[in-house]
């Protein structure tokens, strides 16, 4: 069975991030996802520069935690980020 575009840009992200996940850094062993940075609904592509690896939860909560829509990466990256060292990451 041939993979996606999609699975191997997801597994190009995750060597290149070196298996941690873009939004709270920790590892992701194999709970890795695809998170598209310009959502598909917004236009985006399938493309290498479009794909980051994410944990499941980070993907996730970035479109429930907000969902009148979802904030750009790099704010989204911030928040997750200020949660964790607060001790407020992951959401439960």
């Amino acid at each position: 069975m041939r993979k996606s575009q999609r699975q191997r840009n997801r597994e190009r992200a995750r060597r290149a991030q070196r298996g941690t996940c873009i939004y709270c850094c920790r590892p992701m062993g194999k709970d890795v996802t695809a998170e598209h940075l310009v959502a598909r609904m917004d236009g985006g592509k399938d493309s290498r520069g479009n794909i980051v690896a994410t944990c499941s939860r980070c993907n996730a909560g970035r479109h429930a935690l907000f969902p009148a829509g979802a904030p750009e990466p790099e704010i989204y990256q911030a928040f997750v980020l200020l949660m964790r060292s607060a001790g407020l990451w992951p959401p439960r």
